[in-house]
């Protein structure tokens, strides 16, 4: 009777179960959907912060306003009421008389600040170098946050997206340190946020947020679909080599031992020089001293019985 071998094949290759190692190249959403809401939050705090135009960060009143407008060509009763101030320029409103108010005209230039009237001390610096490296690390960050949907990340680079966008909200927070300086310090000045300074806020809030959400979970890299499947069918084909089946004929064969090749060129662990082991869980099997065509080995012997000592 043949002798069927259940056996692993060894390929010679080390199997690996890492995910990152499965996936190479860029695959959709390698690390699920979670990988978008960060992006997204990234995303939207960077389209905050480009929303101001330069001139319209805060609104200013007070005694600056007519020192800044005092050379405009238009005289109103009572002057210019206020001003809506940036970084870098402001912006004058104009005096609408069929719905007597004050309105600006956005269409139109801002309007560079006069050195001898504003001075642009340290703080106002400050704050303007804080929102350009928010706005930097910002968008550096949220555009690095897009490749984890093609890409995979390993945990310390997902945890560096976040530093960088935890970065970008602390410096435009750090911004607002623009209203400490002495044009919003003036006697009779007052600096109240605007539309600048309220993007902003919202700014940093979407990277606060977005940075929390890496801080708070790493989504593991998803194995590609159809892999694992394709594995386990290579594994039942393998198996089914082994144990024998039918063909692509259909007719049924089975696998002997001495046809199966052996890693180092071993031999099974039921087989010996010129003879079988018994298979284990066989009872009724015996040690065979010759071959299969009966031939006695002489390099297998079976000592004998010593003192009434039972051979074990």
């Amino acid at each position: 009777s043949q002798r069927i071998l259940n056996a692993t094949v060894m390929t010679g290759a080390p199997a690996t179960n890492s995910n990152e190692q499965q996936r190479k190249g860029c695959s959709l959403l390698p690390h699920g959907a979670y990988t978008l809401i960060p992006a997204t939050l990234s995303t939207m705090g960077w389209i905050a912060s480009l929303a101001q135009d330069g001139c319209d960060y805060s609104r200013l009143t007070g005694p600056t306003v007519d020192d800044l407008t005092s050379g405009s060509t238009v005289v109103v009763v009572g002057g210019i009421p206020y001003l809506e101030v940036g970084f870098n320029a402001y912006r004058s409103p104009q005096y609408w008389p069929q719905d007597n108010e004050w309105k600006v005209d956005y269409s139109s230039q801002c309007i560079a600040y006069d050195p001898d009237v504003v001075t642009m001390d340290i703080f106002w610096k400050l704050g303007k170098a804080f929102e350009f490296f928010s706005l930097v690390l910002g968008g550096g960050g949220a555009l690095f946050l897009w490749f984890s949907g093609c890409f995979v990340f390993s945990p310390a680079t997902w945890r560096w997206a976040g530093h960088e966008v935890f970065a970008a909200a602390t410096f435009q927070s750090l911004a607002f340190i623009w209203f400490a300086a002495s044009m919003c310090r003036q006697e009779g000045n007052t600096c109240s946020l605007f539309f600048g300074s309220k993007a902003d806020i919202a700014a940093a809030m979407f990277w606060l947020t977005s940075a929390m959400a890496i801080y708070l979970r790493y989504p593991p890299p998803q194995a590609k679909e159809g892999s694992h499947q394709q594995e386990t069918t290579s594994g039942d084909e393998q198996e089914l080599e082994l144990n024998g089946g039918n063909d692509d004929d259909g007719n049924n064969h089975e696998v002997e031992v001495e046809d199966l090749q052996f890693e180092n060129d071993e031999m099974p662990r039921n087989q010996v020089a010129g003879g079988e082991l018994p298979l284990e869980g066989d009872a009724k099997a015996k040690l065979s001293k010759g071959d299969s065509e009966g031939h006695e080995d002489p390099e297998l012997e079976i000592p004998a019985h010593k003192d009434g000592a039972e051979l074990i």
